[in-house]
């Protein structure tokens, strides 16, 4: 296999963030008055669409996308707080040494992606990027990741997606990819077991590639 590219998911896996966004969805459900110990936030899906289901689980009479706009806005507010992974830009100097493509794919929204990238300074590095609001089935579904291949016209058998959820390896099986899992404290590995491989830092994943990983 030659690789071709390298897609990363955003939030979760570039970026430890995830406990800011619990905190956003904790701070929107009090606001409601209701106790976080509620709060079934499941990481790779989107913001909005976690608030269907907490709706749905809940019995909220409040618009999803007005709940989700409360998340965001808290969300950016903590921008300060999120770290780009340790070994990340390390990966990245060896793709772009090897003209691997670098490309971002999120659930997340143009607007809260771009600020994010913008914010940790890394928005320069991605040949493209596709965001959560130009598909309308979001993870598990493949459409995120067939969205970014289309745009540069990628064989799935030529690439690597990088995740951190499983509802975000899903998708990536589904779309015909090898995925690598970046192992954080939000899923398990049994949780990730439908990745290719598991790992437990961006400098893993640099040592596996440069050994040829996929062959």
């Amino acid at each position: 296999m030659v690789l071709k590219a390298v897609i990363f998911d955003l939030d979760g896996t570039l970026i430890d963030n995830e406990g800011v966004y619990d905190r956003a969805f904790c701070h929107v459900l009090k606001g409601l008055g209701i106790s976080c110990e509620e709060l079934k936030h499941i990481p790779g899906i989107g913001v909005k669409e976690n608030w269907v289901k907490m709706k749905q689980n809940l019995g909220l009479e409040e618009d999803p996308q007005d709940l989700a706009a409360q998340t965001q806005e808290f969300y950016l507010q903590h921008l300060s707080e999120i770290k780009v992974r340790d070994g990340l830009r390390e990966l990245i100097h060896y793709l772009k040494s090897k003209g691997i493509k670098i490309i971002l794919a999120t659930s997340n929204t143009a607007q809260i992606g771009s600020n994010v990238l913008q914010a940790i300074k890394i928005d320069h590095h991605f040949e493209s990027k596709t965001f959560g609001d130009e598909v309308t089935r979001k993870k598990p579904a493949p459409d995120l990741f067939l969205k970014a291949m289309e745009k540069e016209n990628l064989d799935p058998k030529r690439i690597v997606i990088i995740e951190d959820s499983p509802s975000g390896v899903e998708a990536a099986k589904a779309a015909g990819a090898k995925v690598i899992a970046i192992k954080t404290d939000w899923a398990t590995r049994s949780q990730l077991y439908r990745a290719d491989k598991i790992a437990n830092s961006f400098y893993q994943i640099n040592n596996l590639l440069k050994r040829g990983w996929p062959s």
